[in-house]
């Protein structure tokens, strides 16, 4: 029952990026020239409203769209959007506007050999790496694993992530040393719902199964929570490194529309969904404070916008976050990968 109260507390009252910093990308996005950033999961509605607003604001040199794989006309019609909306701004342009060069990566996160690929084929493009996001998410109320016979929500959220982010740390601390400033950011994109993940956070003995007897909602949770750890144990190994967790808000994402297809307690909380959740052009504000602000403490996690410290008692837990960094080490280490 607490369960069902806690859930049913996450979807219907999640935060709807009513923070106290008010954050406007037109005022408060720095300059980002010559910078390159890489979002994971930019095809879709979060992750490609955050490139849009980088582009029109930062106007970094590059952005990295990691997504599914797909065929041409379609990467280059995501491309194409990005760049178009970037440039569809409020009319204050001047005419000289330098579109940012927009880069699709294939990248499925649920197999780690295709994990190695996108890795590879940034490395071999780029000799710097400013900003990461890593956005891409899934939420499904159906069982399955990964390839490599991980817990669908565990693998795609989070491992194929920490995969991702190893293969890429050596050009991220390298790009710190580059700077006069010393910036680089990594944005890990958790969720509010990290509070449902099953009773002692993370199932680690029953990871390389499928969960089958918890929950969506405590597979979804348990992800999430896991996503907190890294963000906040990469602050602790790797202090140069800016690191944050962000929860975005309560948001109508094409994720949320596809879980109500399978979730009855998603479609018996619709008709509330438009005076408890916000548009994505507003849900992204946190991922964009985390990626830009001077104000960022590395390893906090963060609710929208920029308010820390309103996560659960596990994910305040460093013994947690330690375990499962050395639990990921383990398992990448047995697969060949690090």
């Amino acid at each position: 029952m607490s369960e069902l109260l806690e859930t049913a507390r996450v979807t219907l009252f999640g935060s709807r990026n009513a923070g106290k910093n008010s954050f406007e990308p037109a005022c408060d996005i720095p300059s980002l020239a010559c910078k390159v950033v890489l979002i994971t999961g930019a095809a879709g509605d979060l992750g490609r409203q955050t490139a849009v607003e980088l582009a029109r604001h930062g106007r970094p040199a590059r952005i990295y769209v990691a997504d599914l794989p797909r065929d041409a006309d379609a990467k280059r019609g995501v491309i194409e959007r990005i760049q178009h909306e970037a440039r569809s701004d409020d009319g204050s342009n001047d005419g000289k506007y330098e579109a940012t060069d927009v880069r699709f990566l294939d990248l499925d996160l649920t197999v780690f050999e295709s994990v190695q690929k996108c890795a590879a084929e940034f490395l071999a493009q780029e000799e710097r790496l400013d900003i990461v996001v890593l956005n891409a998410g899934i939420i499904s109320n159906r069982v399955g694993t990964t390839k490599e016979g991980y817990e669908k929500h565990f693998g795609l959220n989070y491992l194929g992530h920490a995969l991702l982010l190893r293969l890429l740390l050596p050009l991220i601390l390298s790009t710190v040393q580059q700077q006069v400033d010393g910036d680089a950011r990594v944005v890990v994109v958790s969720s509010e719902g990290h509070a449902v993940a099953p009773a002692g956070g993370i199932q680690f003995a029953k990871l390389k199964t499928d969960c089958a007897d918890m929950s969506y909602a405590q597979r979804y949770g348990q992800s999430k929570l896991a996503l907190i750890g890294l963000a906040r144990e990469l602050a602790q190994r790797y202090p140069s490194l800016t690191t944050a967790s962000v929860h975005p808000g309560r948001i109508l994402t094409g994720m949320a529309t596809a879980l109500s297809k399978e979730s009855l307690l998603v479609r018996l909380t619709a008709p509330l969904a438009p005076l408890v959740c916000v548009s994505v052009v507003i849900g992204i504000k946190n991922h964009l404070w985390a990626a830009t602000s001077p104000d960022v403490v590395s390893g906090k996690y963060y609710e929208p916008v920029g308010v820390p410290d309103k996560e659960s008692n596990d994910a305040k837990n460093p013994d947690l976050s330690r375990r499962l960094w050395e639990w990921t080490d383990q398992e990448l280490q047995l697969a060949g990968l690090l």
